[in-house]
C-alpha cells in the first residue's frame, strides 16, 4: 500500500479490456481513485471495489492530481478532453494528463498543445502487451514528454508496467511513435505467418513439419507464440483484436504512407473484419489466412 505522503488523487478514464486491470493496480496501490466509462456498468466493479464512479470526464478530473486516459482511438481521446462535460472542463490547472491509449504521435502531439492551452500537462504512455500482461502489472510502457512529466507519471505506469519495461523514449509524441513502430512489426510477422500457413496448405504440407518450420524460423523469432497458436489455437477470450491491430496499421500509414507491407497486413485485417472476425483476438488472424475462402 501506499503511504498517505506518496497518495496520489487519480482519475482513470476507459474501462475496457485494458483499463479496467490497470486502474485496478491503481486502487490496490493506495491512490484516491475515480473512474469513468462510456458504458457506465463497467465502472460498477471498480466502484464496488473503494473507486468512486463519475458521470463525466470533468466529474472525474475535478480535483485529481494525474487523470489517465485507457481509449480506442484519436476520436475517442480528443472528445473525452476537450469536449462538452470534457477533462479540461474539470481538471485543475497543472493537472497531470496521462494517455495509455494508442493514438499516433502526431494526435499525441496535437494533444499535448490542446492541453497546454488550459495548462495541463501531458504524456503519451501507450502500452504493450495484452490483458494478461495488464491483470499481472508487467505491460510494456513507452512513454513521451518532459523528463518532469515523465518523472511524475512514472510512480503510476510502473503499478501496471514492468518496471523494466517502462521506458522514457523521448518528448511528446515519442511513446505514440515507438508504439507504431513494436506493432507494425506484429502486424507484419502475423501476416507473414499467415501466408507461410497458406502456402503450406496449399502444397500439402504436413501440419506438424509446417509447425516446427514456422517455429524454429524467422517468423517465429519474431513471434514467440506461435508454436502455442498452432498447436492450440487462439484464446477464446480476446487480449488484443484484429480490428485494434487494424487501426494501429492504418496509423502508421497516416504517418507514412510508403509502408507496401504494412498496406498489405492492413488489408488482411480488413478482410477479416469483413469476414466477422474483427473482434478476434489477434492470434486467430493466421489461422483465418490459412483457412478462408477455401470453401
Amino acid at each position: 500500500m501506499t503511504d498517505d505522503s506518496r497518495r496520489l488523487r487519480v482519475a482513470f478514464l476507459g474501462l475496457g479490456r485494458m483499463g479496467a486491470p490497470m486502474a485496478r493496480h491503481v486502487l490496490a496501490a493506495g491512490h484516491d481513485l475515480a473512474v469513468w466509462n462510456r458504458s457506465p456498468g463497467r465502472a460498477e466493479a471498480l466502484g464496488s471495489a473503494g473507486a468512486t464512479v463519475a458521470g463525466s470526464p470533468a466529474e472525474a478530473a475535478a480535483g485529481r492530481d494525474v487523470v489517465v486516459l485507457m481509449l480506442a482511438d484519436p476520436d475517442a481521446v480528443e472528445q473525452v478532453l476537450l469536449g462538452p462535460d470534457g477533462v479540461t472542463s474539470g481538471a485543475a490547472p497543472e493537472t497531470l494528463v496521462v494517455d495509455a491509449s494508442t493514438i499516433g504521435p502526431d494526435a499525441s502531439r496535437r494533444m499535448a498543445d490542446r492541453l497546454r492551452e488550459h495548462r495541463l500537462r501531458y504524456v503519451d504512455a501507450p502500452v504493450y502487451g495484452s490483458v494478461g500482461p495488464a491483470t499481472e502489472g508487467t505491460l510494456g510502457v513507452l512513454a513521451g514528454g518532459d523528463d518532469a512529466d515523465v518523472a511524475a507519471a512514472r510512480p503510476l505506469l510502473e503499478l501496471w508496467g514492468d518496471p523494466e519495461q517502462v521506458r522514457h523514449v523521448g518528448p511528446t509524441g515519442a511513446g505514440s511513435a515507438a508504439k507504431l513502430v513494436r506493432n507494425l512489426t506484429l502486424g507484419l510477422a502475423l501476416a507473414g505467418i499467415g501466408d507461410a500457413l497458406r502456402l503450406a496448405a496449399t502444397l500439402d504440407l504436413p501440419a506438424d513439419v509446417v509447425d516446427e518450420l514456422i517455429a524454429a524460423g524467422p517468423l517465429g523469432a519474431a513471434f514467440p507464440g506461435v508454436r502455442q497458436i498452432l498447436a492450440a489455437g487462439p484464446p477464446e477470450t480476446a487480449g488484443f483484436t484484429v480490428d485494434m491491430l487494424t487501426k494501429d496499421l492504418r496509423l502508421c500509414l497516416a504517418t507514412e504512407p510508403k509502408l507496401p507491407l504494412v498496406e498489405a497486413a492492413r488489408g488482411v485485417g480488413d478482410a477479416a473484419h469483413a469476414d466477422g472476425h474483427g473482434q478476434d483476438d489477434t492470434r486467430a488472424l493466421p489461422l483465418w489466412m490459412r483457412d478462408a475462402d477455401r470453401d
